[in-house]
């Protein structure tokens, strides 16, 4: 009967994973023991949908019966030489093409060679397992225990064997030749699986994998994912990949001087940011660091790069997108603590690490230059340029240590006003002399109702001087204000009704909520009320865990729900503000008075407290695009009633429930 070997994926055919999965599929075929019967499936060019790793080579799954191979292995602490049935595997390759000379080991590191400098293909091999694992556990809630090859397709076994010699002996590795059986295939996962004996007194080896079609049917996600992706999303990817809108809205690139982008919420900054970013890789082959403070913005930068199928641009060569907090804490680690330092202590005493590392680069000349050695051999710290998102919230140490290391030229910046949520000084970007200022006018995300809505709010607290402009294109929209919490499922499922009708998906619905619907279990946080939503048939992907939000989400058929601390530069076509009266009460409670701020804004400090949570308003109630919906704990609050006049005043595109 024989292995079935199937190839699964829609990539194209001429490509370099799909023609090393078809020498893959041949080896098998005519060199597996011919009693061998079971199914194994190939997946080039896996794509692993809401993981930072996300592209594999080949993703290689089977199970197998009768397959019975002679191989050495290690069995109670001793070599042994016996016959072994191979029953599964589920396995990440990693194909190099590489010639021998090209080739590097040191220890058991494996190193290939680009244009650039030299790559380190065991750290790269390592993470898409772990990739794999963490896909089957966010998507099956269940995973098989994963192994990792490296093939060098264009090296000889002796070729190999030499580069595995050490003093006479061979070192044992993960790493496959051009040309090898399925025996030997076996040889090499059987450094990683385990070989047992069973109840007959027979050696044999797995990895836990039983249902084929479970695993095999979760690596096809990502084709669904990106079929069913939604009208909101594909303008997005239209916008940072159409070349026409690069060429008319990206900024110079090449400029001597800094870019600094300033516009209020939707005016189009983090889009401007990615353009560019894809610019400077299509144009100069540069790699490019995005940096930001919101995690949930960082896995959602990421899920539109992973549907807008740029994988090139989105490899640790090309362009990464991390938090600020990330990328100084994987700095100063590597350049004052030659690798050791403990993550928690350095966000428990981060300014004092800053600081430190400002002093370093001020105290010797040389400094800067030693930093871009060390950068140098970290791919996760060797940017030729930066850019920043919501540069307005940093603060002035992350600022001075950018602009000791970064010449002004290689840096882009996005600045949102007034949008602070870190409780920090303003930090100044008109520092910087030799820069562009690009200024966006005009509301790209919003459209005309929900403006006309937010000026509104602003008036009605003598602020119209906060007066939004709107795009011309974007008519339409409008506000719902929920005071009857009997009402509020039976409104949300409508409105979510309305949304998949107009071509969105689930994702494009966004829940904001205060820390009262977060309970805290374990060190971990979750969203309480996830069990009444589903009830009510509103899945969630739950981004108040800190676990979840790490990663974006990968279902088209979950709503989003976040605490109003991490909304900001994210949206959706409809946004429901929960409680948002008792949202701004309590962030009415936290202000402090700020004498500099007085003096800069020559205002009272009643008038400062009340633009300090205008801005807070504002940062919410400006994520929506179609729809906002607004409830509300206490309609006799002052923030209610003002939201309840409005209402009143405007019924035509403003409906009190």
């Amino acid at each position: 009967m024989g292995i079935l070997v199937n190839i699964v994926g829609k990539g194209s055919k001429e490509s370099d994973e799909y023609q090393a999965a078809c020498r893959l599929k041949d080896i098998i075929e005519s060199t597996a023991p011919e009693k061998a019967m079971g199914e194994i499936v190939l997946f080039p060019s896996a794509t692993l949908f809401g993981q930072k790793t996300k592209d594999v080579d080949i993703v290689m799954i089977g199970t197998l019966k009768n397959c019975a191979v002679n191989i050495t292995f290690l069995f109670d602490n001793e070599t042994v030489k016996d016959t072994v049935d191979v029953e599964n595997f589920c396995t990440t390759i990693e194909v190099k093409g590489h010639p021998a000379e090209s080739i590097e080991r040191e220890g058991t590191n494996w190193y290939v060679k680009y244009k650039e400098g030299w790559h380190n293909a065991t750290e790269q091999s390592n993470n898409q397992k772990t990739s794999l694992m963490n896909f089957f556990k966010s998507n099956l809630h269940d995973t098989p225990y994963i192994t990792n090859l490296l093939w060098f397709t264009s090296v000889t076994s002796d070729e190999l064997k030499c580069m595995q010699t050490v003093h006479g002996h061979d070192l044992n590795s993960n790493v496959i030749p051009s040309k090898f059986s399925f025996a030997y295939l076996a040889q090499v996962l059987s450094q990683q699986i385990e070989v047992r004996k069973n109840s007959r007194n027979k050696f044999y080896m797995g990895s836990s994998l039983r249902d084929l079609q479970k695993y095999t049917s979760a690596m096809d996600l990502f084709s669904k994912t990106k079929s069913g992706m939604g009208n909101l999303t594909r303008k997005k990817i239209e916008q940072i990949t159409n070349t026409s809108l690069q060429e008319m809205y990206s900024s110079d690139v090449t400029t001597e001087g800094s870019v600094i982008f300033r516009g209020r919420a939707g005016t189009g900054k983090t889009i401007d940011l990615i353009r560019n970013a894809i610019q400077l890789v299509d144009l100069k082959g540069a790699r490019v660091q995005i940096l930001t403070y919101n995690k949930a913005l960082v896995a959602d930068i990421r899920r539109l790069f992973a549907l807008a199928e740029l994988p090139d641009m989105f490899q640790e060569k090309c362009v990464s997108v991390n938090t600020m907090h990330f990328y100084f804490y994987r700095l100063i680690k590597k350049a004052l603590y030659n690798d050791n330092l403990d993550s928690a202590d350095f966000l428990n005493k981060y300014d004092n690490y800053l600081q430190e590392m400002v002093n370093f680069l001020d105290d010797d000349p040389d400094s800067r230059n030693l930093v871009n050695e060390i950068c140098q051999e970290d791919p996760e710290l060797d940017w030729e340029y930066i850019f920043i998102d919501e540069a307005q919230d940093w603060s002035d140490l992350e600022q001075k240590v950018i602009l000791k290391l970064y010449d002004q030229k290689h840096l882009m910046v996005a600045d949102g006003g007034q949008q602070f949520i870190r409780g920090i000084t303003p930090c100044d970007w008109s520092r910087i002399r030799n820069k562009t200022n690009v200024r966006l006018k005009y509301c790209l995300r919003q459209k005309e109702n929900i403006i006309k809505f937010l000026n509104h709010f602003n008036a009605s607290y003598d602020f119209s001087e906060n007066k939004i402009l709107p795009s011309k294109e974007m008519l339409g929209g409008k506000v719902l204000i929920i005071t009857d919490k009997r009402k509020f499922f039976d409104t949300i499922k409508e409105e979510k009704k309305k949304l998949l009708d107009q071509g969105n998906i689930a994702y494009d619905m966004l829940f904001i909520v205060t820390p009262d619907y977060v309970s805290r279990n374990n060190g971990d946080r979750h969203f309480k009320n996830l069990q009444e939503f589903e009830e009510n048939g509103i899945l969630l992907w739950d981004g108040t865990s800190e676990q979840t939000r790490q990663e974006y989400a990968v279902s088209q058929s979950e709503a989003r729900v976040l605490q109003y601390e991490s909304v900001r530069g994210l949206e959706g076509w409809t946004v429901c503000c929960m409680d948002f009266d008792h949202f701004l009460e309590e962030k009415a409670k936290t202000y402090v008075p700020d004498d500099e701020l007085n003096s800069l804004f020559l205002e009272s400090p009643e008038d400062n407290k009340m633009r300090f949570l205008l801005n807070w308003a504002m940062i919410p109630m400006t994520r929506a695009i179609d729809t906002l919906i607004i409830t509300l704990k206490n309609v006799d609050s002052d923030v209610s009633k003002h939201l309840l006049q409005i209402g009143k005043e405007n019924p035509d595109y403003i409906e009190i429930i």
